[in-house]
């Protein structure tokens, strides 16, 4: 079926161009090197009339319509529309479509930065394509060209890293304060804000960095479907609630998922997908080693969270592991690489049996493995999660306070079983311990009550007798 262009791009639309950060003449030469066999040459000229139609002092935009793409590039609508797309799917390009009161189009075309060629080279998709379009002699040019040889020699022969990288403070030490406050209302601020009306600058970020973005998509899920799968049944309610979890649990992207759905025993004779045999498939596939995963998109500090190191309930470090890593990739963190079916299957059964939130799940997992020395029992684990699906914990936070209570708890009450310890010590003498007879209750009772009244009496004094008294006066009177 012939696509209609006209219904998606006008050659009267106008488009405007910014970038995300400046690109440099080597990040070109990604381009050209790496990019240019996969995306083809169409794309790749879009790409560099693009970048150069922005100005490279500033930054700042510019615009046109897309008829005068067509005449400089010499492409008809259509072949223009797919080279952009391209660019698109490879990241090189983000598109945003403006509309006014008048339903005209206006396209914003963000430019984005090549990836590294270690970045490129890391992605198991981009690596394979360039391979399966330039094979394996130029590949291995390309490897050798990009390659540090010598970066990698350092790091093995000198192992051992200080920073010794000073401080702005401690270059610059007489910078006074006075020097950096500016008065709302005086006439350096005015000076500012009349700078920053009259000249804006361009959006750039000078710390925008490229990164692989392949994520879920149906339409491409839909492509590695076998014949006896019904991609509607597939791709819908439960069962695409389903991938979306296995996707975040084992961090797969679209073309990682749809190679583990080309399995034709998946489905059902309904032609709906098997959940379960997904699942024991996937806990196959990572013990295996074979499953084709993606690096997470969020890494917590190295100080605090690592191999040996946990991060302590309630602090920054805890709450930001629990949000940002998958249980998956938490447990890897913790172990220092791939871990066991028996850690993988703890995980998988509370995410995906007993139903609990990811981000509770790996508050669960640290509690228990703080406490248990680094193990996962399973009875442990069990009572835990019984506990805390009564109290209905759904957030990180919650769990947090759980774990903290019952830190308090535990505190009190071995505080309080330690000083009862000491009042029950026994009476020893020569350092052993003399067995001493327990009086029954109601004796103890008549000695603390006499006790108490010779206590007494010993506080009273004469004159607290006023006849005593006077005759204690008058027996001194009459000697």
């Amino acid at each position: 079926m012939r696509r209609l262009v006209w219904n998606e791009l006008l050659p009267k639309d106008r488009y405007l161009v910014r970038m995300a950060r400046p690109i440099g003449f080597a990040e070109m030469g990604f381009v050209t090197q790496l990019y240019l066999p996969i995306i083809g040459v169409e794309s790749y000229a879009l790409y560099q009339l693009l970048v150069h139609g922005v100005q490279e002092v500033s930054g700042a935009s510019s615009e046109g319509t897309h008829r005068s793409l067509m005449l400089t590039t010499s492409l008809s609508l259509d072949r223009l529309l797919d080279a952009r797309e391209r660019l698109e799917a490879i990241g090189l390009v983000e598109v945003r479509r403006r509309e006014n009161q008048q339903r005209d189009y206006y396209y914003e075309y963000l430019i984005k930065p090549p990836l590294s060629p270690a970045e490129f080279f890391a992605d198991y998709v981009l690596s394979l394509m360039l391979l399966n379009k330039i094979e394996n002699v130029r590949y291995s040019q390309l490897r050798q060209h990009y390659a540090d040889t010598l970066g990698s020699q350092l790091d093995q022969e000198y192992s051992i890293v200080e920073n010794v990288t000073k401080d702005f403070h401690d270059v610059f030490q007489s910078l006074k304060q006075s020097e950096l406050e500016v008065k709302k209302g005086s006439e350096r601020d005015q000076f500012l804000t009349e700078m920053d009306t009259s000249f804006p600058q361009a959006p750039m970020k000078s710390g925008y960095e490229a990164q692989v973005n392949h994520s879920l998509s149906v339409s491409s899920l839909r492509l590695y479907l076998p014949d006896n799968a019904d991609s509607v049944k597939v791709l819908e309610g439960k069962s695409m609630e389903l991938l979306f979890s296995l996707c975040h649990f084992y961090q797969l992207d679209s073309w990682g998922m749809g190679q583990e759905l080309r399995d034709w025993t998946l489905y059902k004779s309904d032609r709906s997908l098997d959940g379960e045999v997904l699942r024991k498939r996937l806990v196959q596939r990572y013990t295996e080693d074979k499953l084709y995963r993606t690096a997470p998109a969020t890494d917590t500090a190295e100080d605090d969270f690592g191999p040996g190191r946990l991060p302590e309930p309630g602090s920054e470090a805890f709450i930001r592991a629990c949000r940002q890593l998958s249980p998956v990739t938490l447990l890897e963190k913790v172990v220092g690489g791939r871990i066991s079916k028996v850690f993988l299957e703890r995980a998988e059964t509370l995410v995906f049996a007993d139903g609990m939130q990811p981000e509770v799940v790996n508050a669960l997992l640290l509690h228990t493995l703080a406490s248990m020395q680094m193990e996962l029992p399973k009875a442990y684990m069990e009572t835990i999660r019984d506990s805390w699906k009564a109290k209905r914990i759904a957030t990180a936070d919650e769990a947090v306070k759980q774990i903290l209570e019952r830190a308090d708890q535990r505190a009190q009450t071995a505080e309080k079983a330690k000083t009862g310890k000491k009042e029950s010590a026994p009476v020893r003498r020569n350092g052993r311990a003399i067995l001493q007879d327990k009086l029954p209750a109601s004796v103890e009772w008549q000695l603390s009550q006499e006790k108490t009244a010779s206590d007494a009496e010993k506080k009273q004094s004469i004159q607290d007798f006023p006849d005593l008294q006077k005759r204690l006066e008058t027996l001194r009177k009459r000697k």
